[in-house]
């Protein structure tokens, strides 16, 4: 009986490690290719694994003034954004979920329905707005219009939070004469800290990777490490050793973000399925 469960179970393996095995390996090359120099890098697939490794693209990026102001940049759009979306949509998701606010269901319908719009659209008209008030190639504007983007999904997200806790808490509180800010900071913030670090989570992840709204919004000041990786591709050659170790840069310190929260993320997402 035990044999045929595990011979039954073998093709649902193996597609699972031939997938794993698919989605890992162009990591690994990336990941190989920053180590190579540029005539390894660029080399048939057959010599993937025949060379002589090297720190030289790394240290050029680290010596690369332009590499680290635009990290600088990274991690303050990353974290600005991620403030102003967790604030912002908590704020708006106790208003749907609490307040009589007229319309309510189509705002919080459009709000998804945005999510389809493809950003690109939106970028072109808020280039020309930034660029008439003079704040292109800003922090601020990089920070304001991703928050714009990303806001609707935390709103979405800390709805379905608030909907899962009983309004008696929030009664109850009343009764010991708490006023509303007082009820939202010293009782519900700290029931909906599992749903807030998952949407800062989610939208950290989307802020530091996000590539549209730093190449057509920011030039020098603004420029972020996602944007920083296309100065690799000119028009008569593609660096790619170099542009693959930007990549293992850019994509580390997110991989490392994301397993150090992950039991607070999972926590998050399953305390959001649950009903108080």
């Amino acid at each position: 009986m035990r044999k045929r469960r595990v011979s039954g179970r073998l093709p649902a393996q193996t597609i699972l490690i031939l997938a794993c095995i698919i989605a890992v390996f162009p990591l690994l090359w990336i990941a190989l290719a920053s180590f190579k120099t540029e005539v390894d890098a660029s080399s048939p697939a057959t010599r993937a694994f025949d060379f002589s490794p090297t720190l030289s693209n790394y240290g050029s990026l680290f010596h690369s003034p332009t590499f680290i102001a635009d990290a600088i940049t990274t991690v303050v759009t990353t974290v600005g954004t991620t403030l102003l979306c967790v604030l912002v949509g908590t704020l708006a998701a106790y208003a749907f979920a609490r307040l009589r606010v007229t319309g309510r269901r189509l705002i919080v319908t459009m709000m998804v329905l945005v999510q389809v719009v493809p950003s690109i659209v939106l970028l072109i008209p808020l280039y020309k707005i930034a660029s008439a008030v003079g704040l292109y190639d800003q922090w601020i504007t990089i920070i304001v219009i991703q928050a714009g983007l990303l806001t609707p999904f935390v709103t979405w997200l800390m709805l379905a939070f608030f909907r899962a806790l009983p309004v008696e808490v929030e009664e109850a509180a009343r009764v010991d004469g708490a006023n509303r800010f007082q009820m939202f900071r010293y009782v519900l913030i700290p029931m909906l800290t599992p749903g807030m670090v998952a949407a800062a989570i989610f939208t950290a992840i989307s802020a530091w990777n996000s590539y549209l709204v730093p190449v057509i919004l920011g030039q020098s000041q603004a420029q972020t490490l996602t944007a920083f990786t296309s100065t690799f591709i000119t028009t008569d050659r593609l660096v790619w050793s170099q542009m693959c170790a930007a990549a293992v840069l850019i994509a580390g310190p997110i991989v490392v973000f994301t397993l150090i929260l992950q039991r607070p993320l999972v926590r998050g997402i399953m305390a959001g399925t649950l009903k108080g």
